[in-house]
């Protein structure tokens, strides 16, 4: 039996919304605190959502790089690793991978892992040589999908027997029930029989929701009194409320921004979409399976792990808006189809998406990477 705590350090870019922050504060919170002790160490910014862990009595420190290859910051990382007895140091994405793989080597941590949470592009030849021998100093790669195993063994050339996926997962119990929808549906504007369709993403040219809003041209061609709630906030809002104007759907789509209560506004939901040109494991994927809503999502990254197309929602080509609307209009005129397509994805998140799954297997990971 260990006779005191083991120390998990995550490395990470800064603790902004995102799904992989997301992801990071609900494995945090969550991980078992009678076998680990864990932290966080950001290398750009703290960022907004540090607070949900320093109010949990967990540590969240700045160490700033500089700009641009800082190697200096390999030395001061090693040097931190030291001094705080990291004993499993937990790397997120590329950047983290570069640093922390080398601190931790040239610290002694006992155990190194890094995830990958998804990219679906292909480094050039400098940059995957540099990851395969990155990779040979980490003791597990992490990818969050099927996908992105393959990915990085093809790809990347990093050897498959070092890669094991574990999913993205979430607490279900916040998206089982809703909140009074008559009354979410007065404070939004909507009538209590209009179709709504919706979006949970930033606004970030990767997630593409100006094919969304072509698509729904389409649509409210046929259904007039469509309305699509665009939920989150990011740099190209104004240019995507520019683009509502110009498609003349100023009373069709609700710039929402970010919001707390994303499952309640998910249960106003006929279809929810997500149109990405690149993804890992989205989170908001797998928050409107929890939540029940039918979906529609891009055939990039892993969705199609989450979406199983027929079942549980449709599955259509990135980019093309005439495919969206087509899609969106197929599930908006059987509504029987939908609710049964919403009920799989329930189903779905219950077998293979839950919260404790995904902690229980980075606790079986890091059991089998501590040292006593």
């Amino acid at each position: 039996m260990q006779s005191k705590l083991v120390n998990v350090l995550h490395l990470i870019q800064g603790l902004d919304i995102g799904g992989l922050e997301i992801m990071v504060i609900n494995l945090l919170k969550r991980l078992d605190r009678e076998r680990y002790h864990s932290s966080v160490c950001c290398f750009d910014t703290l960022g907004s959502l540090a607070p949900r862990l320093t109010e949990k009595g967990i540590e969240v420190h700045l160490l700033k790089r500089n700009p641009g290859v800082d190697f200096s910051y390999i030395i001061r990382l090693a040097k931190f690793l030291r001094k705080q007895n990291t004993q499993i140091l937990h790397l997120h994405n590329p950047t983290a991978f570069f640093y922390g793989a080398i601190a931790g080597k040239l610290a002694g941590t006992p155990g190194i892992i890094y995830t990958e949470h998804g990219r679906d592009f292909s480094s050039s030849k400098k940059v995957r040589f540099a990851n395969r021998m990155l990779s040979r100093l980490v003791d597990k790669v992490v990818t969050v999908a099927d996908f992105g195993k393959r990915f990085l063994v093809e790809e990347e050339g990093i050897a498959g027997n070092r890669i094991t996926t574990i999913h993205n997962g979430i607490d279900g119990a916040r998206f089982g029930l809703a909140a009074d929808e008559l009354e979410l549906r007065s404070a939004l504007g909507l009538k209590e029989d209009q179709v709504v369709i919706g979006i949970v993403a930033r606004l970030d040219p990767i997630k593409n929701h100006a094919v969304l809003l072509k698509a729904m041209q389409q649509v409210v061609a046929a259904r007039p009194s469509s309305v699509l709630l665009v939920i989150g906030d990011g740099p190209l809002r104004g240019d995507l409320e520019s683009q509502t104007k110009a498609l003349g759907l100023e009373a069709n789509v609700r710039f929402l921004g970010a919001r707390q209560d994303v499952p309640d506004l998910l249960h106003l939901l006929d279809l929810f979409v997500l149109c990405s040109r690149s993804e890992g494991l989205s989170l908001t994927l797998i928050e409107a399976c929890a939540a029940a809503r039918p979906i529609i999502a891009t055939d990039v990254g892993g969705n199609s792990e989450v979406v199983e197309h027929g079942v549980n929602g449709l599955i259509v080509p990135s980019g093309q808006p005439e495919a969206l609307a087509k899609a969106m209009m197929e599930l908006l005129d059987d509504a029987d189809k939908a609710r049964r397509m919403g009920a799989s994805g329930r189903q779905k998140f219950e077998r293979e998406f839950t919260l404790d799954a995904m902690v229980q297997a980075y606790e079986r990971l890091y059991a089998s990477r501590a040292v006593s």
